[in-house]
């Protein structure tokens, strides 16, 4: 069967055009112009009962207005609040669609509630609600939070069930009537436009439970009209953004953190000193000095010694705040390094200086100045001395004269990999001088990279 024809328009054209005149807020216009189109199928004998053409908005009478309210809190969730409803037809849940033996069927209510996940309805006017929808639907489509049947309708039941009856006989025929297609069409678009003149005269009557934006007509049965009733005021939107602005600043009992944030520069702090500061005066390093040998502890009475390196710390402050070891959590150590059998080493103690003379033929033997054993120490033996090692290896070649084979038989030549020749194993007087010269540098290096370890370790 081709498509029907109503007022000049098919019959889709002719519902879109009922639908936006609801949209544009004229439920009266749309009535009116459905009552002349009904005339000829409503009467006494007619495919529909006379009373369409004279039933009125006021006739249908919702019930359970007052307890709308507990039914809207009921759907609020912790940030996602009620903030619209959709009051429309639907299809009902069970299969009872027949009229009773009075031609009577209750149309079913269904009550949407939506949230500002599906649309922002808290900052939407009438005319905000518009632009959600679209050719095919609104955008809010299907996104309903929950559905209930809050709300009850009286007033049509005769209405709805003569409708009822004409669907069935429709459906069960070969080939359904078209003035009876075109009078069922016609009949279910006045009672959604009844329904959404309606809900705007109880909201105008009777107001709302609170802020709301309201939408109603048909939801997934004929003639599936969906327009917008009531939306947010310019004062209900400012309500609703200060409500909400005031639940973001609540303390909703979570503790505040214990602890002071990098990111929350708000909170005084402490300035903090460096232990270690590369490149400073003397004048500056004598007073830093000074400070920490001055410091008043409970178990150190006497002030501090002197001592004759400046960049390690006296052992006395072994027990000090700065040199505690954290309870918790391992830092990275030089340790993590090494496997478990040279961390078992035996204890070496610092290799002493070598005289800073060579020893002249015919002379006594020559007291050797020894280097002194740092006090605090924050490495092992072995590990201070597998470090004074690897940084030997790094030490820049020191060139050596050519040693003439020594004429002693007793002495035996030993490989030299540097030169690739034999060479004595008896160290002569500049030689050692050169090794002494390389000993120092190591030295040297040694007390450097223990300072920055300090320094790292702060």
């Amino acid at each position: 069967m081709s498509t029907i024809v109503i007022d000049g328009l098919n019959e889709e054209d002719f519902r879109r055009s009922i639908e936006n005149r609801l949209r544009e807020g004229r439920a009266s216009a749309a009535i009116e112009r459905l009552r002349p189109l009904l005339a000829p199928y409503a009467g006494p004998g007619g495919i529909l009962p006379e009373r369409f053409l004279t039933v009125e908005a006021a006739d249908l009478v919702l019930h359970g207005w007052d307890a709308l309210g507990d039914a809207v809190r009921r759907r609020d969730l912790p940030g996602r609040r009620v903030t619209a409803l959709s009051i429309a037809f639907a299809w009902p849940s069970e299969e009872v669609s027949e009229p009773n033996a009075q031609g009577e069927l209750r149309p079913h209510l269904e009550i949407g509630y939506f949230s500002d996940n599906a649309y922002p309805f808290s900052q939407s006017l009438r005319e905000d609600l518009l632009e959600g929808y679209s050719f095919y639907g609104c955008s809010w489509s299907g996104d309903s939070e929950a559905t209930d049947t809050a709300l009850w309708l009286e007033g049509i039941d005769d209405l709805h069930g003569a409708l009822a009856s004409l669907e069935a006989q429709l459906l069960t025929s070969d080939e359904p009537d078209e003035d009876a297609i075109r009078a069922g069409s016609l009949g279910a678009c006045l009672l959604s436009a009844l329904l959404v003149q309606a809900v705007t005269d109880r909201i105008a009557c009777d107001g709302l439970p609170r802020p709301l934006c309201v939408m109603a007509g048909s939801s997934g049965v004929y003639p599936y009209f969906d327009a917008p009733v009531a939306g947010m005021s310019e004062e209900a939107s400012r309500e609703v953004e200060a409500e909400e602005a005031k639940l973001a600043t609540t303390d909703r009992g979570v503790p505040a953190p214990r602890y002071s944030s990098l990111l929350v520069t708000g909170i005084p702090r402490g300035k903090k000193r460096a232990v270690l500061v590369l490149d400073e005066s003397d004048d500056e390093l004598a007073g830093r000095l000074g400070v920490l040998r001055n410091v008043d502890y409970a178990d150190t009475e006497a002030a501090l010694p002197v001592t004759e390196s400046p960049a390690l710390i006296p052992a006395t402050l072994g027990e000090s705040p700065l040199l505690a070891k954290k309870p918790s959590g391992h830092a990275w150590d030089f340790r993590d390094m090494l496997s478990p059998g040279e961390l078992e080493a035996p204890e070496a103690k610092w290799p002493p200086h070598l005289p800073a003379d060579p020893v002249e033929p015919g002379h006594s033997a020559v007291a050797v100045e020894t280097y002194a054993e740092p006090r605090t120490t924050l490495l092992q033996p072995a590990l201070q001395q597998r470090l004074e090692i690897l940084l030997a290896e790094n030490a820049p070649p020191i060139a050596e004269e050519p040693i003439p084979v020594p004429t002693d038989p007793e002495v035996e030549a030993a490989p030299n990999w540097r030169q690739g020749r034999g060479a004595s194993i008896r160290a002569e007087p500049e030689t050692k001088a050169l090794r002494q010269r390389a000993t120092e540098w190591v030295q040297a290096k040694c007390n450097k990279a223990l300072s920055l370890i300090m320094f790292w370790r702060r």
